[in-house]
């Protein structure tokens, strides 16, 4: 393929099957034909490879990689990022559905608008058969013309983080540090890109999302405020070299919040009033990040006792 397509649309999946057909079915239907496919399997041992490699003979849009060990979520999603050529870049789950005209208005919304880095439309929820439930809109205010405000949105929590799925500038995106490798990745990226430009929600229902229980917002309890949430597991699923107990998220979230702010084309009121963000954020989250460099410590002086232990009995 040597044309460059407009979008790139990418799908990150492990052991995806149950879905997965219906996903690129929807996206090979739509009505907008200009964009790429291609798909990053996380070292799937279901039959997630031979549906690929299927529709990689239909169509010769799609492009197929597979990782040769489990690379975790975050990576298995980012390396996508450097794999795609379009201007436009789309994240899509293996068991959503899009509909016909949604890469469609999209494209037309970012066309139209230069102030915005990304375009979404609201959500239908449906189930593991595919029934459809009730709505989901933005709880933010994306669109706001000021960067601190939109920041300030996306740090106060109670979304879930669907604007990942919507049409990116691949432009702005290569200016971030991408899907971080620990708790809440998606949504400290989706807060940089908020710094770089507006996000547009527009009002059509044409994302179809899935709920049901193998979604890994279910399964380690961060969908719903009934649940008891496993951050420290969510960390490793994200990235498998976090290792339960001292994944150290919440530092992570921290160091990468100050970094965007400072990195980001800010005036100095508008860095000032990030600041006063992060500093709100911090404050109402101190106790985590005190618990995590407690266990941290901990785990340190365990270690070097351990191996202190092993010299002693080697000796």
């Amino acid at each position: 393929m040597s044309r460059i397509p407009t979008v790139s649309i990418v799908i990150p999946v492990f052991n995806g099957e149950n879905y997965l057909r219906e996903a690129i079915t929807s996206i090979l239907l739509q009505s907008y034909r200009d964009f790429e496919l291609v798909i990053s399997d996380n070292a799937s041992t279901d039959a997630t490879e031979s549906i690929c490699r299927k529709f990689c003979l239909q169509d010769p849009r799609i492009r197929y990689i597979r990782q040769s060990a489990n690379i975790g979520a975050a990576r298995n999603f980012n390396i996508l990022v450097a794999e795609a050529r379009g201007r436009y870049f789309k994240w899509m789950a293996h068991d959503d559905v899009i509909a016909p005209s949604y890469m469609a208005v999209c494209v037309d919304a970012l066309d139209r608008d230069a102030t915005a880095v990304l375009a979404s439309t609201r959500i239908r929820y449906i189930d593991a058969s595919g029934n459809p439930h009730e709505e989901y809109a933005s709880p933010f205010r994306i669109g706001d013309p000021n960067p601190a405000v939109r920041f300030s949105e996306m740090m106060r929590g109670g979304g879930r983080c669907y604007e990942i799925f919507g049409l990116i500038r691949r432009s702005e995106l290569l200016q971030t540090g991408m899907i971080g490798c620990y708790y809440h990745g998606d949504g400290v990226l989706l807060a940089h890109l908020s710094l770089l430009g507006r996000f547009i929600e527009l009002q059509d229902l044409l994302l179809y999302s899935r709920r049901h229980d193998k979604q890994s917002m279910y399964v380690f309890g961060v969908a719903y405020r009934e649940a008891v949430p496993d951050f420290e597991a969510y960390a490793a699923w994200f990235d498998p070299r976090n290792h339960v107990g001292v994944s150290c998220s919440f530092s992570k979230m921290l160091a990468d919040y100050c970094w965007m702010v400072r990195v980001s084309p800010l005036s100095f009121a508008t860095r000032a009033s990030c600041a006063r963000v992060i500093a709100v954020w911090l404050w109402k989250r101190w106790r985590f990040i005190a618990g995590e460099w407690k266990r941290t410590l901990l785990n340190a002086i365990g270690a070097d006792l351990k191996s202190r232990s092993r010299i002693k009995e080697d000796a």
